[in-house]
């Protein structure tokens, strides 16, 4: 009995150290992708709040796990599909076996398919599909990604076995109690190989795949920081500087249609960006000088006289 506390306790503690670190990777690169798309838009928030701040680490929490989510489905698609195009890899390992004397490093073997590689590969590639259906030739990147996916994870499935394999020959922990403060000498060099090779699978999709600023936008969208074709209420002097005003119901407020809220919710200011035949105009408006209009759906009305059936 007291084996299997042992064991659950250790799996307890191996998921805590998996939550905490994907909290801290999903922050750090959400946090970084969000400060990249402030730089690019040029729009620096002034006067930030504890409150501001909140809602600033919640946006690159979620897009950090978003990012984090999108890398593990485009691997788990490369590994639901290795089957495939595993015989086409080793054609062309032995091909070039033939004009080298050097000796392949990886030897494409089948990976194991459980239950988490098919649903996130078959995520993965429902995520693919929607991003290039509309232009496949722009984004063929992307569509041939999962296949690199699978050549890295297969590099790492070979680390990891040279790993398992040097562990019977190396010495004995010193520290019984905690192990993984006292490794071997000889494991340290193969356990960073290691994490640089997952380091290069986590952040391949992201710098590579051609659609972090699309899943960077549609984070910003779903957390209503950014608002597509948004009805936006301004004030004057900053009414005077955009294009094409409309009476308001309130005073002193001018209407205008189809804005692009960029960026809001975080400081003083909002950054909002209009077009019009000749040019684009972005303006950054204090918030006391703007109201962005919410548009709900509205709920089903309930019938007030329903029917009576017969009894």
């Amino acid at each position: 009995m007291r084996e299997a506390a042992t064991g659950l306790e250790k799996q307890i503690e191996i998921a805590t150290k998996l939550l905490s670190l994907s909290a801290k990777i999903g922050l750090l690169i959400g946090g970084t992708r969000i400060v990249s798309y402030l730089l690019s838009n040029g729009h620096y928030p002034q006067g930030v709040s504890v409150g501001d701040s909140l809602l600033f680490l919640v946006t690159a929490f979620c897009f950090g796990l978003v990012c984090i989510y999108f890398s593990a489905s485009v691997t788990a698609t490369g590994i639901l599909l290795s089957p495939i195009f595993i015989p086409v890899l080793r054609g062309f390992v032995q091909l070039h076996g033939k004009f080298s004397d050097k000796k392949t490093i990886l030897e494409f073997k089948r990976p194991k398919i459980t239950f988490f590689s098919v649903f996130f590969g078959i995520c993965g590639a429902l995520t693919i599909y929607f991003l290039t259906h509309k232009s496949p030739l722009e984004h063929i990147q992307l569509i041939l990604l999962p296949i690199f996916q699978y050549i890295v994870y297969s590099a790492y499935l070979e680390q990891n076995n040279k790993i398992k394999a040097a562990q019977p020959s190396a010495p004995a922990i010193v520290d019984s109690e905690h192990p993984e403060q006292n490794p071997p000498a000889e494991m340290k060099p193969l356990k960073r190989t290691r994490a640089m090779i997952a380091g290069v699978m986590l952040l391949t999709p992201l710098l590579m795949g051609g659609v972090t600023s699309d899943l960077l936008q549609a984070a910003m969208s779903f957390a209503q920081i950014r608002i597509e074709r948004a009805t936006i209420l301004v004030k004057p002097p900053y009414a005077n500087l955009l294009p094409a005003p409309k009476d308001s119901p309130l005073e002193n407020y001018k209407r205008f249609e189809n804005a692009t809220v960029i960026f809001r919710g975080v400081g003083n200011s909002t950054l909002i960006e209009m077009h019009t035949e000749e040019t684009t105009i972005r303006l950054e408006i204090p918030n006391d000088s703007i109201i962005v209009e919410r548009r709900v759906k509205p709920v089903a009305k309930v019938r007030k006289n329903p029917e009576k059936t017969e009894s």
